[in-house]
């Protein structure tokens, strides 16, 4: 049923204005791909490339940095002598357009057969060549190709073409108590987080991928880490490894910092055709069906373990000026721009629980340059704070100013913790700061949001579909309220843990006849007029007729919008090319150009259908397909369809699904289609037909 609707409805997210961004791209390498082909050299690899752009006001890259990953398996230990990106297509040979620096004058010896390469390589906005190669990049990756170098194959010993990846991040809140059997003498506990990057061709054939582990752990005694794995399996079953660290038993153990505290990073490559593949690709689709053990000498079969956890992302693009500091720096032609990436877990308060925090700098600084700090500081505009999430940097060096900071943390607890539930309630009241050894105090810096004291203000609030027509609402279905000033942070509440939604979100809470409505998402569209947005649940509990909508923010509340409760409000999803249809077998999406035939076996999205049985509670997320209590028909081009049953979705709630079946005689065209319940008729959608 996920699938069903995920194929019926596309959330897509309106970002604010970019003045940087980062992307990921994957090269399966291999000296088959060289231009001639290798021969007899048993040598693989997987490039992993974090792109970093920045873009100027008409959104054109001006300068940027690609930082390499590049996990090899050699046969001998060869010296590295380059690591570039190439313009050229496969079967091609071509020109360095991106450079890590790595050359015969200032080459890489491997120590291992076996390995990962990291390395930056910058694109200064005065090299035209390789600009121009970082735009093609994101315009067209297939058309370049990452190469590493060796002394023995100086034209290149493993290749591949560029693809764009996708990307994700788990986290799993690890605790002795999540083993099977239950651990309870230990008291043991751990963030762990996975960053999982996948790609696929035009074809969708898996090219290659590549996981992060990361795990913060504080444990009660020395401990002697013995293996750092994913295994397959619920949380009630013991499953077997699927992707190994390399962390083990004897030499390739792990003792415990002496604090107790400490932090474990490892990369490991996933290429094609391996038994890890399946379950990268399930992170993606079914986190839930692996869980991240950590296990010690103590404990071999596990000490710390949970299931992965998917996370809901919020990004806060960064500017970042010497101007604004405190005091303000003068005669210091330096900026810093980028985002601040947060992948976060939710509890049913709504409250921040567990987050992975990646800091995504691009310092330009005007010549030699030490950078001694990056940090969140707690403090509003014009006053100096202290720091309360910590990116870890301490004396990087440049030679020209010029650098892009990558740097991920886990964020489990303490202040760091109430500092982030602070941010995503009122960023004004924290800010980004880049230290130097020259600036001590900070070098440059900016509010992680701009100052707002505004009340919300309520311009509608109607029906999720967002047809106008539809004004009513019903308990247990959707209704979106438009307005200003509404929220300060977007959330799609993609890390919700728990069944039921919160009651508020990001500081933004909404009631409805005075009954606290359970939100789905709220958001900011700023091409939109009115810009931002909630959509919620009406509660079940709601009394029938006009109530009052009320928004409330950290800011206060808004002045009271009327809408209309009724026991049924049916509304019938849709985009700009129509009905939200898809065929029930395939999951494919009815569009203009596959239009449905008669006889086929659909299913249409719609909400404000009212109770089921057995009932849902205020906010519940259901988990089984509730029928619709009251009997549903349908027509489609104005001829009646037949309907097979009207359900809600298990894991989205307020989405119902009316399974029907295309009906004969239907003119071929966008055929109208409309949905009664109980004679009430909902709105209008097009459906195309054939």
């Amino acid at each position: 049923m996920k699938k069903l609707l995920l194929a019926l409805s596309a959330l897509s997210l309106s970002l604010f204005a970019q003045s940087a961004d980062t992307a990921v791209f994957v090269a399966a390498l291999s000296p088959d791909n060289e231009v001639p082909g290798i021969t007899g050299y048993a040598a693989t690899g997987t490039a992993v490339l974090y792109a970093h752009a920045v873009r100027n006001a008409q959104g054109v890259i001006i300068s940027g940095s690609v930082d390499f990953v590049v996990y090899h398996n050699f046969p001998d230990t060869p010296t590295v002598n380059g690591l570039h990106v190439h313009n050229g297509v496969a079967g091609v040979n071509a020109g360095v357009v991106i450079n890590t620096g790595i050359t015969g004058g200032a080459p890489l010896v491997v120590t291992t057969a076996r390995g990962v390469i990291e390395r930056q390589a910058p694109v200064l906005a005065t090299d035209a060549t390789a600009v121009a190669a970082l735009r093609g990049m994101f315009e067209n990756p297939i058309g370049y190709y990452a190469n590493l170098h060796t002394t023995v194959y100086p034209g290149g010993a493993i290749r591949g073409q560029l693809y764009r990846a996708e990307r994700s991040v788990l986290l799993g809140k690890m605790r002795p108590q999540n083993e099977i059997p239950a651990i309870n003498d230990f008291a043991g506990t751990a963030l762990g987080s996975v960053e999982a990057i996948r790609a696929y061709d035009s074809a969708f054939r898996y090219i290659g991928g590549a996981t992060t582990f990361s795990i913060d752990y504080t444990v009660p005694e020395p401990t002697t880490f013995t293996g750092f794995h994913i295994h397959t399996g619920d949380r009630t079953v013991n499953g077997g490894v699927i992707i190994n660290t390399g962390i083990a038993a004897g030499a390739n153990s792990v003792e415990s910092a002496a604090s107790g505290s400490g932090n474990i990073t490892r990369r490991v490559e996933v290429p094609a055709g391996t038994p890890a593949v399946p379950a990268l690709e399930g992170f993606f689709d079914n986190p839930e069906g692996y869980y991240l053990n950590i296990h010690s000498v103590r404990f071999p079969g596990g000490v710390l373990r949970d299931q992965m956890r998917r996370t809901e992302l919020v990004r806060f693009p960064v500017s970042m000026s010497p101007a604004n500091e405190v005091p303000a720096i003068t005669g210091l032609d330096a900026t810093a721009v980028g985002n601040v990436w947060i992948s976060a877990l939710r509890d049913a308060a709504g409250a921040i629980t567990a987050a992975h925090f990646t800091f995504d700098v691009n310092a330009r600084f005007p010549g030699e340059t030490r950078f001694t700090g990056l940090h969140i500081h707690d403090g509003k505009l014009g006053a100096n704070g202290g720091v309360t999430i910590n990116s870890g940097l301490a004396a990087t060096d440049t030679t020209n100013g010029f650098i892009n900071f990558w740097r991920p943390v886990n964020v489990g607890g303490g202040q760091a913790l109430t500092s982030l539930n602070s941010l995503l309630t009122n960023p004004e009241n924290h800010y980004i700061n880049l230290h130097t050894s020259v600036h001590a105090g900070g070098a440059v810096r900016v509010q992680m949001g701009a100052d707002n004291t505004r009340l919300p203000a309520i311009t509608e609030a109607f029906s999720a579909v967002s047809d106008s027509s539809v004004r009513n609402v019903a308990p247990a279905g959707q209704f979106t309220v438009f307005g200003t000033d509404l929220v300060k942070v977007s959330s799609n509440l993609g890390g919700l843990e728990g069944l039921t939604l919160p009651s508020a979100v990001n500081g933004t809470s909404v009631t409805i006849g005075g009954i606290t409505a359970p939100i789905v998402a709220i958001g900011i569209e700023p091409s939109n007029n009115p810009p931002h947005y909630i959509v919620a649940l009406v509660p079940v509990n709601s009394p029938v007729g006009p109530q009052p909508v009320v928004v409330k923010t950290a800011n206060g509340s808004s002045p009271a919008r009327q809408v209309t409760v009724a026991a049924q409000a049916p509304g019938l999803f849709f985009d700009r090319d129509g009905a939200i249809v898809v065929r029930a077998a395939t999951f494919e999406q009815v569009r203009p150009n596959s239009g449905a035939r008669a006889g086929e076996a659909l299913a249409i999205l719609s909400t404000g259908l009212g109770q089921t049985t057995p009932a849902l509670a205020t906010g519940e997320i259901p988990q089984n397909t509730n029928a619709v209590t009251q009997g549903v028909t349908l027509t489609v081009g104005g001829q009646n369809a037949t309907v097979s049953g009207t359900v809600v979705i298990p894991g989205f709630p307020g989405f119902y699904v009316t399974l029907f079946q295309m009906p004969a005689g239907v003119a071929a065209g966008n055929a109208p289609v409309v949905l009664r319940i109980n004679s009430l008729a909902s709105n209008t959608v097009l459906l195309p037909a054939r």
